[in-house]
């Protein structure tokens, strides 16, 4: 085959050797990088960073939400062109100097420049109305809100679960801290916590970082703390982002484990109630009706595109879920918007909500099983962790 080697061999000692020291120039680096609080970011003069408890989401000079492309790949090029960018327009507002390394400019097709951060270009989405919209989080998994993650020490991560962000491990496995007063260098040493409790070990040259600290255990192990709480994983979060041991209780003197959230998901609107269905768990209203979004654009061409004319050419079945006169809204993925007869109603991710008369019982969906056209779908309670809605049959 053209361009083929066959690999070299390599001696066991010597590859033993080499990950040795790859090993310890990882625990040193980690050891340099964690001398002492977590620095505040800065960013350039057009872009401003909203902090959060996992980090300092960005956003543009007016407060509106940016975002990462997931098929821009290349180092310094947007893939993001043509009927793209007019959905994800660019951030072309480069005339501010960059502050350091992590922030450059990108030349696009068409001569302008575009912002990136860590090498990753940052978008707007026109679908999002008001600072602190996040409609396109999580749009066909390809779009993130962009972010400068908090800094966390070499074996803990954040990941995001149906909680929010959380601090987790190398498995992308919720980590928790036992909510009990007990001196925490003896958890689960001088008292049992069974075999599904397992320390976070910290390095040998592992060093305090910020609210992350290392104690030293009465059995002479290093672990890992938040908030001086000792952080442990969970045997029983089987699959990554799971949080099964949050809640549980801890076997000394009734305390119980707690997931470290460090970012909180924002809550439902008060209406909104998750239910069990046969397709996981949805969102319904207060009487148990699955709740769904209005989208004419996710009509295949091989439908007709009977909704062509918007709201007027909805069928009596789909019952508008209109606001309270006094409901308001915190951003996100949830507002109201104002109808042509003057009522409000709920809008997800941009996207008005109804229910359908067709569910007659509490966990149905034919609205979406047997609603006609494809420009409806349900809404899944894993929308703010995972991709946000069922894929049409």
């Amino acid at each position: 085959m053209l361009g083929h080697k066959e690999p070299t061999a390599v001696r066991p000692t010597t590859l033993m050797r080499a990950r040795a020291y790859a090993v310890i120039a990882g625990l040193l680096a980690g050891a340099a990088a964690q001398s002492g609080a977590t620095m505040q970011p800065v960013a350039p003069s057009s872009i401003a960073l909203e902090a959060r408890g996992h980090g300092w989401v960005l956003t543009d000079a007016e407060g509106m939400s940016l975002y990462t492309y997931a098929r821009d790949v290349q180092p310094g090029q947007s893939s993001c062109i043509d009927e793209c960018a007019a959905m994800w327009p660019p951030l072309v507002d480069t005339a501010a100097n960059a502050p350091d390394e992590d922030w450059g400019i990108v030349d696009r097709q068409d001569g302008t420049q575009q912002w990136a951060f860590r090498g990753k270009p940052l978008y707007r989405y026109t679908i999002d109305e008001s600072p602190g919209d996040t409609y396109g989080e999580g749009v066909r998994a390809l779009w993130a809100i962009a972010l400068i993650p908090l800094p966390t020490p070499p074996g803990i991560n954040i990941e995001k679960t149906l909680q929010g962000y959380v601090a987790a491990n190398d498995e992308r496995k919720t980590l928790y801290t036992p909510q009990v007063d007990i001196d925490p260098k003896t958890l689960c040493v001088a008292n049992s916590c069974g075999k599904d409790w397992r320390p976070v070990l910290a390095p040998w040259a592992a060093r305090d970082l910020d609210r992350w600290r290392v104690i030293t255990r009465v059995d002479g192990l290093r672990q890992w703390t938040y908030d001086t709480q000792p952080l442990f994983s969970y045997a029983g979060d089987v699959k990554p982002r799971e949080s099964n041991g949050d809640g549980a209780i801890f076997s000394a003197k009734g305390g119980t484990w707690k997931a470290v959230v460090l970012e909180p998901r924002r809550p439902y609107p008060d209406w909104i109630t998750v239910h069990d269905t046969d397709a996981g768990q949805m969102l319904a209203n207060l009487e148990g009706k699955t709740v769904y979004t209005y989208d004419p654009s996710r009509i295949p061409s091989f439908y007709p595109k009977t909704d062509s004319c918007g709201l007027e050419c909805v069928a009596p079945e789909w019952v508008p879920v209109l606001a309270d006169a006094d409901a308001t809204t915190s951003g996100g993925n949830w507002a109201i918007f104002t109808r042509s007869d003057g009522s409000r109603q709920w809008a997800y991710k941009g996207k008005p909500v109804f229910t359908n008369t067709r569910d007659k019982t509490q966990g149905s969906f034919l609205g979406y099983r047997h609603g006609g056209s494809r420009s409806w779908n349900v809404i899944m309670h894993s929308e703010d962790a995972l991709v946000g809605t069922l894929r049409p049959p």
